[in-house]
C-alpha cells in the first residue's frame, strides 16, 4: 500500500535558477537561504490529493453560508469590521460582486481528516510558484506524473467573467513578492484578452467626478489590488470608495472571510464539523483542550501566532497586537518530514479548488521565509 504523502529528496536541476527566473520567479533565494525548494518535494497518491481538494471545496461552500449568516445577524463586531465598512460589505455581498481567487491553509498529517487553519481570501501570495513554477518543475523532472494544478487555465478563464476590457493591477511595487504576483496575474488577464496596466497603489488618483484614476488620468474601470481591505479602511480615501465599490477585485465582501475572526463563526455554525478545529474569541471558550494556538485577526505569514499548552509548558496569554484582536484555535499537528513542518495551501478560483501548494518550515509556524515545496502525484 502506497504512503498517501511523503517527502522526496532529489538533486536540484543544474540550471534551476535560470529556469525559475525565466518563468518570472525572481525572489527564489533570500540572503543565501532558498525559498523555492529544488532538493526536496512532496509525493502524493491521487487519493490523498483528492482528500485535500474535496476538503477545500466543502470549506469554501461553508464559508459562503457563513457570509449569509454574518450579514443576516450583523456579526460585524465579531470580525472587528468598522462601521464605515459595513454598508459596502453588505451591498457587495448582496449583489455578489465577483471574486477571482483565494487560498485555504490546511493542516493534515497524511491520515484522518484535514483541518482548516485559515482562509487567505483577499490577498494570498505564492500564486506564481503554485501555478507556474512547480508545473515547470514537474515537466522537467517527472513529466509522466501529474499535479493538483490547473490554476493557470482557471485564472485565464475566470478573467472572462469581468466585462471590463482593461484591468489595472496595483500593489506596493517595491515589495518584490507582491510585484511578482500582480505581474503574473496581469499575464493571465492578458491571455484572457484584457488590456492591463501595472501601478503602485500610491499612484491611484481620484478625480473631481468621483472616479479612481491612473497616472494618465484615465478612469480605472477594474482594479485588482494586492492590498488588504483592512488596510484600505484606514486610508483617507476610504470614505470616497462607496460608489466605486464594484470596481475592486477582490470584492469588499471578502472582508468577511479574510480575517481569522471567521474561525469561531464557522465553528459556531458547524459545531464538531470534521474539517474544523474548535475556535473561540477567548481561551475559556475553547473548553478543555490541551494545546491551542493564539492568532491575531489580521496577522500575515505567521506574524503574532503563538502556541500554548497546559501543564508545565504552559505559555502566558498573548498580548494584544497591532494586527487586531486575538482568536484562539485548537492546535493541529502538521505533516512532518525531515525536520519540516508543512502546511497545505489549496487554491480556489471562483468557487472551485484548482491547485495545491505546500510550505515547509523548521518551526511549527509557517512564516515569510518558509520554503515552497513542489509536489507530484504518482502515476
Amino acid at each position: 500500500m502506497k504512503t498517501p504523502v511523503r517527502l522526496e529528496v532529489r538533486a536540484p536541476r543544474t540550471n534551476w535558477r535560470g529556469r525559475v527566473e525565466e518563468a518570472g520567479l525572481l525572489w527564489h533565494t533570500d540572503s543565501g537561504d532558498p525559498y523555492w525548494s529544488e532538493d526536496r518535494n512532496l509525493v502524493f497518491t491521487l487519493e490523498a490529493a483528492e482528500v485535500l481538494e474535496d476538503a477545500a471545496n466543502e470549506l469554501h461552500a461553508m464559508c459562503l453560508v457563513a457570509c449569509d449568516e454574518i450579514v443576516r445577524r450583523g456579526w460585524w463586531e465579531r470580525l472587528a469590521i468598522p462601521d464605515s465598512a459595513v454598508g459596502m460589505i453588505q451591498t457587495s455581498w448582496l449583489v455578489r460582486d465577483p471574486s477571482l481567487y483565494g487560498r485555504f491553509d490546511l493542516a493534515w498529517n497524511g491520515s484522518g481528516t484535514p483541518k482548516l487553519l485559515e482562509y487567505n481570501a483577499d490577498t494570498p501570495t505564492s500564486l506564481l510558484e503554485a501555478a507556474v513554477i512547480q508545473w515547470q518543475w514537474l515537466e522537467d523532472v517527472a513529466a509522466s506524473d501529474d499535479q493538483l494544478n490547473s490554476l493557470h487555465e482557471a485564472l485565464v478563464e475566470r478573467w472572462k467573467i469581468f466585462p471590463e476590457p482593461m484591468i489595472h493591477f496595483a500593489c506596493k511595487l517595491d515589495h518584490l513578492e507582491d510585484r511578482q504576483t500582480i505581474a503574473y496575474l496581469a499575464e493571465t488577464a492578458e491571455q484572457a484578452g484584457k488590456d492591463v496596466e501595472l501601478m503602485d497603489i500610491e499612484e491611484i488618483g481620484f478625480s473631481e467626478e468621483g472616479r479612481f484614476t491612473d497616472l494618465s488620468e484615465r478612469p480605472i474601470e477594474r482594479l485588482f489590488k494586492l492590498y488588504p481591505w483592512e488596510w484600505m479602511v484606514n486610508e483617507p480615501f476610504f470614505a470616497e470608495m462607496g460608489q466605486e465599490r464594484a470596481r475592486f477585485t477582490e470584492p469588499a465582501w471578502k472582508m468577511m472571510l479574510s480575517n481569522k475572526g471567521l474561525l469561531p463563526i464557522l465553528w459556531e455554525l458547524n459545531p464538531g464539523h470534521r474539517l474544523l478545529l474548535p475556535a473561540a474569541y477567548s481561551r475559556e471558550g475553547l473548553g478543555n483542550v490541551d494545546r491551542w494556538v493564539a492568532k491575531p485577526f489580521f496577522g500575515r505569514e505567521g506574524a503574532g501566532v503563538t502556541l500554548h499548552s497546559r501543564g508545565p509548558f504552559h505559555s502566558p496569554p498573548p498580548l494584544p497586537t497591532e494586527d487586531g484582536p486575538i482568536v484562539y484555535q485548537q492546535h493541529a499537528d502538521l505533516f512532518q518530514a525531515s525536520g519540516q513542518h508543512i502546511v497545505w495551501g489549496l487554491w480556489m478560483v471562483g468557487d472551485e479548488c484548482r491547485g495545491l501548494s505546500a510550505r515547509g518550515d523548521q518551526g511549527p509556524v509557517t512564516g515569510n521565509m518558509s520554503r515552497f515545496l513542489p509536489h507530484r502525484i504518482e502515476g
